[in-house]
């Protein structure tokens, strides 16, 4: 498959805390070689086309993820790592009083904005988002101009063993988003589905609306919104308050009365939400290795 653009880049959002995970999930050994998740989105993403590899990271996992990605990224893409830290934020914005954890995913792809001056593709890095997400912006970025997003059924995006955070959206007959909810803790608990919506309240949930996983297809005209958008949110936010992706994707594509595409996905979604999702997701690759899927180790078809 041909680059969608000499400068693509995939956009890793890579410096969560993961507290409810406990650990630095972002580099848990998963593959049979102890491959992270995200370097099967790198191998998937070059795959598709994509050329610039942008994580953005915390100052911890700076030498881990360069000893890992240098090598085999050599020759084949540029790897780029921007640090997301609570002090960087626009010039006259102020800091929440007490705040220590990262601003939210809107935040970490603002840290990294002088770096996309073409289209980019956006996820997380704990999560396993199938090889089919990225050859579908890869297509999409080389038809179309509008912005994307690929979509995954709610009900096969939960976790066993608690609550997962969720965009959940409204997709209109044509295949456009008409809008994006946060929904958190989402579980079925006695007999039913339900997550806590914006406004704080538990509501009911369809197993098969589409969610967003932050596996997004964007363009730099987003750029100054989300910008304007955290300036906004930097003037009320408090200490524990957040900065999400979603919202300011939603935000930007109302101001400029402009819609983005669903493309939905057939490939299964995997990701480290709890300590316990170890074992189900370690197996799950480890069948898509014995299938041929992906080479053992991963990097060594390269």
């Amino acid at each position: 498959m041909s680059a969608p653009d000499a400068a693509s880049s995939l956009v890793i959002l890579a410096a969560g805390l993961g507290s409810r995970f406990g650990d630095a999930k972002q580099i848990e050994g998963i593959g049979p070689g102890g491959e992270w998740l995200l370097e099967y989105a790198i191998h998937d993403a070059l795959a598709a086309g994509f050329s610039r590899i942008v994580l953005v990271i915390r100052p911890a996992l700076r030498d881990a993820l360069s000893r890992r990605l240098a090598t085999p990224l050599q020759g084949r893409a540029e790897l780029h790592m921007v640090e997301q830290s609570v002090e960087h934020v626009p010039a006259g914005c102020r800091i929440p009083n007490g705040r220590e954890k990262p601003l939210g995913t809107g935040h970490a792809l603002w840290c990294c904005a002088p770096l996309l001056q073409s289209p980019f593709a956006v996820i997380n890095a704990d999560d396993y988002y199938g090889r089919e997400a990225f050859s579908l912006l890869a297509g999409h970025f080389r038809r179309h101009g509008q912005p994307a997003m690929v979509g995954y059924r709610l009900a096969a995006t939960l976790s066993e063993h608690g609550g997962v955070n969720r965009g959940i959206c409204r997709v209109d007959r044509d295949g456009q988003l008409a809008g994006v909810d946060e929904f958190t803790d989402i579980a079925e608990r006695e007999g039913s589905l339900t997550g806590t919506g914006p406004d704080g309240a538990r509501r009911e949930l369809a197993p098969d609306g589409v969610v967003s996983l932050n596996c997004w297809g964007l363009w730099p005209d987003i750029l100054p919104g989300l910008e304007q958008g955290l300036r906004a949110f930097l003037a009320q936010a408090g200490p524990k308050d957040e900065y999400f992706l979603p919202h300011a994707i939603a935000s930007h594509l109302a101001a400029r009365r402009e819609s983005l595409a669903v493309l939905a996905t057939r490939d299964a979604w995997m990701g480290l939400t709890w300590p316990e999702d170890r074992p189900r997701v370690r197996n799950a690759i480890a069948s898509l290795h014995a299938a041929d899927a992906y080479p053992t180790p991963l990097w060594s078809g390269t």
